[in-house]
């Protein structure tokens, strides 16, 4: 048998349950023993999967207990096993499977706090960009700024909610703020980036949400500005502009 296909029978056996005669027979154990031993090896590998889930998602592990959290990403790794051999890009679908979880559905704001931690797994190993400082954007002639075009650090996500999902993970962190004020009937649009290394998070206002969401459609400067004080009347695109900058949030457009 090829190595490739033996990977196949293998993947075939451990993840996606099947039952290949042709696996067991290749084993040298005793007959008898063959598939306890398989069923091992299986339940190894489910375990070491959801391992990698309550890595990536520390708070929601937190919000529903460790014996509930790893039942649930045991679930979730039946149904969704690796479809990449990078472990670091396990778990995605991880939001998704909670929203429509029946077990959990009484907790609807759970699936937005799992989008959120997943959203800074992504931040921590996103492609690096150079970022736009001040001076660089100084440099660029007036009358080129209105076309300019600009996005987001290849790191950035930004995510709207009905629920205080900011205010839920703060309040699971190290000193932060006690979770008893979190107000569940708050919404909150969060930004989550990469800075010089560590990844980092903070509140948007329904502006900054629009420019960002505008930048990273490729829109002119101007117009993207526009957009953004079209959603919030009180954006202060000068002001927003500078914090992004000293952020590192954001890179020139390429192409």
């Amino acid at each position: 048998m090829r190595l490739a296909e033996l990977q196949r029978l293998m993947r075939r056996t451990l993840l996606d349950g099947g039952r290949d005669p042709a696996l067991p027979a290749l084993l040298a154990d005793p007959p008898e023993q063959r598939e306890r031993r398989l069923a091992v090896y299986r339940n190894n590998v489910c375990h070491a999967l959801a391992s990698v889930l309550d890595a990536a998602f520390p708070v929601v592990r937190q919000l529903v207990g460790a014996e509930c959290f790893t039942a649930t990403a045991l679930a979730f790794v039946a149904e969704q096993p690796p479809r990449q051999p990078a472990l670091y890009e396990y778990g995605g679908d991880f939001p998704a499977f909670l929203a429509r979880f029946r077990p959990l559905v009484e907790l609807p704001w759970l699936a937005d706090v799992a989008r959120l931690e997943w959203a800074r797994n992504e931040a921590l190993f996103a492609a690096e960009r150079e970022s736009l400082t001040p001076a660089r954007l100084a440099a660029v002639p007036a009358a080129e700024l209105t076309d300019l075009r600009l996005q987001p650090h290849p790191s950035a996500r930004w995510l709207e909610s009905p629920w205080p999902i900011h205010a839920t993970w703060d309040a699971h962190q190290p000193g932060g703020g006690p979770l008893e004020a979190v107000d569940l009937e708050r919404a909150e649009s969060v930004l989550v980036w990469r800075q010089s290394g560590s990844v980092r998070q903070r509140l948007l206002s329904d502006g900054e949400f629009a420019l960002l969401a505008a930048l990273a459609a490729n829109r002119p400067l101007a117009a993207a500005a526009a957009s953004a004080a079209e959603r919030d009347s009180a954006f202060d695109f000068s002001v927003a502009l500078a914090r992004f900058l000293n952020e590192a949030l954001l890179v020139c457009a390429t192409g």
